[in-house]
């Protein structure tokens, strides 16, 4: 054993180890289990490690999992041979490739037609903002007491249950 360990029999508790994990083989496990039967410390080291091998080797730890699809449901999916994929991503290409010609060839005209798009859906959202704001100053103030009455029977229905809770902890006591 080695001298330099960090422990008081200065023993190399690493070869311990070793010896436990089945990582020494006949000639370097020899003077090791000679200075077991010597040293109670490294003894029990020894005998706490190969405890513990033995639960981890009988202990079942579930497998990871994907949080997205289960590996059993993604392994019955049917899978698309090669053929076909090369056949959809040539046609992803095609359709890229022409896209890109019908811009060059017609110039600007499909950026307005997007432009003219967009403009149309932000007309709805802003619309839409109006609608809300309009109704909120009209219904305001209706809104404003509900909010108000339902914070007061709120308020009572707590006030009822502390003292329920209050009237039972003095008659227990």
């Amino acid at each position: 054993m080695s001298e330099h360990g960090p422990n008081p029999c200065g023993c190399d508790h690493e070869m311990v180890f070793e010896l436990a994990d089945g990582g020494l083989d006949g000639a370097d496990a020899a003077p090791l289990r000679a200075h077991l039967e010597r040293c109670a410390e490294c003894r029990e080291l020894y005998e706490r490690e190969l405890e513990l091998n033995a639960y981890l080797s009988s202990a079942r730890f579930p497998e990871p999992s994907s949080c997205s699809v289960h590996r059993g449901v993604a392994m019955a999916l049917p899978t698309r041979p090669l053929s076909a994929r090369l056949l959809w991503a040539a046609l992803a290409a095609t359709l890229l490739a022409l896209a890109f010609v019908y811009l060059e060839l017609n110039g600007a005209e499909p950026l307005i037609v997007a432009a003219g798009v967009l403009a149309a859906g932000w007309g709805l959202v802003l619309g839409s903002a109006g609608v809300a704001h309009t109704l909120l100053a009209a219904a305001g103030s209706t809104i404003l007491l509900v909010l108000v009455v339902g914070g007061l029977a709120d308020l009572l229905i707590a006030l009822a249950f502390v003292s329920v809770h209050r009237r039972r902890r003095a008659r227990e006591a």
